[in-house]
């Protein structure tokens, strides 16, 4: 993963930026784990949507398009490369091309990468709201955030 990590990162340009770089990417990542483990998701798409979603964005601004860009971006790679089925590649670029706009889905483990993405919220400013994220794990880790005494 380290190696295709390290590709990502020499094609973002925000590689290094704080709201949208890799400190971002690392959190969602870790966000995803958790979601994962707890509702019993596939942990390796969770972990390249974290790394993949905000790989093309061009600035730490609005940029509307750095979800298809993001989506793009994935299927220049091969399954074979990313290490998943020719389906998960589809899904991880679905889940990539929509994140900022959600379009409706059933799939849990697309729905978990955008969990995922939402917790990091904060880092903006913005607490994650309970009401717009999809697994339990993700409601109960925002709600636990915004008690008094985690903060």
């Amino acid at each position: 993963m380290e190696q295709l990590i390290a590709r990502i990162l020499a094609d973002a340009p925000l590689r290094t930026h704080r709201f949208h770089g890799r400190p971002h990417w690392d959190r969602v990542a870790e966000f995803g784990r958790r979601i994962a483990a707890a509702e019993d998701l596939e942990s390796r798409l969770i972990t390249l949507f974290a790394y993949f979603h905000d790989s093309k964005r061009e600035n730490e601004g609005i940029d509307p398009d750095h979800g298809p860009r993001a989506a793009d971006y994935v299927l220049t790679f091969a399954a074979s490369e990313l290490r998943i089925s020719p389906g998960d590649r589809e899904r991880l670029a679905f889940a990539c091309r929509y994140h900022t706009h959600e379009e409706p889905t059933d799939d849990w483990t697309i729905l978990a990468c955008w969990d995922a993405d939402r917790l990091d919220l904060g880092r903006v400013g913005i607490t994650p709201d309970p009401d717009r994220l999809h697994t339990a794990t993700a409601k109960m880790i925002a709600c636990r955030d915004l008690r008094p005494e985690s903060r």
